[in-house]
């Protein structure tokens, strides 16, 4: 049976390709368009905060659900379905509460789809190349990010001052995505003659390392600022405006470069050295935006941002399936997302509420200390291994 299905490992790439092509042509606008309806910057805030606080909930539900009901592709297909068919919708707000509606629904489909995917593209692995698997879909879905964000460069070259049209544009490969999840992807039918129904209590009986793998996690997501600041950072050390997008985009570009070597490699030395390794490389770049740097260094920053988010994003999702009985992997993903998600927000909150009482240099050494203790419980969690 698995041999049939590691079809949806490479179909679950062109998957994520068209999803990301999809949101990254409207990421970059988005905030633009909001000002355009005279929405303020604290109704943005509230409106992107609301939005992936609600999508970090749903991966809780929508793991559960799919593990009781012993299903994933319905959930996969509807949660790419759902911001495919919304992106045109923008189109006729007219304020901040349709916005916030919109972009509440839209988000939602995210935390629908992401674990029961994940939990799906596990049990689809051939066996000792699960962290390849998972490495496949990351590059893919960020090879779709920088083609977005290039399609919008060249829309706006050519079309300066089009911002509506976008979002019918981008609703073509939203839609690609979503008939790929329908007709090529299949579902897990070893899932379903498995006796055992969970019920949400269950979930108390989680492996205990999987629990004790959850105490780094959130230790390092509570320092894990949003991308912006990297950003606000480049442009405070004197990097020019126009520069920003190349430097994004070599972010995005090193991240796809590396995500199926990382992967690779953590099947030869293992999950918890890769991500250790995929928190170094954080913690460099910390470091080297704690101190006032030449611009030209920026770019170092950016490599090593792009890095770890190969080693750890994957590897991490692949950790789990594999530490966790597949009838319960859905919903342990999902927790472990609600966690990187929830903690999002305060992250962002407190690293910019350093910068601004005093300045980005300790808001970097926070995210520095706390990627610290991150690493030491995750060299923790490896002896114990042994």
């Amino acid at each position: 049976m698995k041999v049939k299905k590691q079809k949806n490992v490479f179909w679950f790439g062109f998957v994520s390709f068209f999803t990301d092509l999809s949101s990254e042509m409207l990421m970059p606008i988005l905030p633009v368009f909001y000002e355009s309806l005279g929405i303020n910057k604290a109704f943005i805030g509230i409106i992107e905060g609301v939005a992936e606080s609600f999508s970090s909930f749903m991966k809780v539900i929508s793991g559960y659900l799919s593990d009781k009901l012993k299903k994933r592709k319905i959930f996969i297909v509807i949660g790419y379905a759902i911001p495919a068919f919304l992106k045109p919708i923008y189109i006729f707000a007219t304020g901040w509460v349709s916005v916030l509606f919109i972009r509440f629904i839209e988000r939602s489909g995210k935390g629908l789809r992401d674990p029961p995917r994940d939990a799906l593209l596990a049990a689809s692995s051939k066996a000792g190349h699960l962290g390849g698997s998972f490495g496949w879909q990351r590059m893919m879905d960020t090879l779709g990010a920088v083609t977005g964000v290039i399609v919008l460069a060249l829309i706006l070259y050519f079309v300066p001052g089009t911002l509506k049209p976008l979002f019918l544009i981008a609703f073509l490969p939203g839609l690609i995505s979503m008939f790929i999840a329908i007709f090529k992807v299949k579902e897990d039918k070893e899932l379903k003659k498995r006796t055992h129904k969970i019920k949400f209590s269950d979930l108390k009986h989680l492996p205990r390392k999987f629990k004790f793998f959850l105490i780094p996690a959130f230790l390092f997501a509570i320092g894990n600022m949003s991308y912006a600041f990297f950003i606000l950072r480049a442009e405070n050390l004197g990097l020019s405006l126009a520069l920003i997008p190349v430097v994004y985009l070599l972010y995005t570009i090193t991240y796809a470069a590396f995500a199926i070597p990382a992967g690779n490699l953590s099947d030869k030395i293992g999950r918890i050295p890769t991500i250790i390794i995929g928190n170094i490389f954080f913690l460099g770049a910390c470091m080297l935006f704690v101190f006032n740097i030449p611009s030209v260094f920026v770019w170092i920053v950016f490599i090593l941002y792009g890095l770890f988010y190969a080693f750890n994003v994957g590897v991490s999702k692949a950790f789990i399936t594999e530490i966790v009985p597949e009838s319960y992997s859905s919903s342990a993903i999902g927790i472990y997302s609600f966690i990187m998600g929830i903690c999002a927000l305060p992250a962002s909150i407190v690293v910019g509420f350093l910068w601004e009482i005093w300045n980005p240099q300790i808001a970097f050494t926070y995210s520095a200390i706390l990627t610290v203790l991150s690493t030491l419980f995750y060299i923790v969690l490896k002896i114990r291994e042994h």
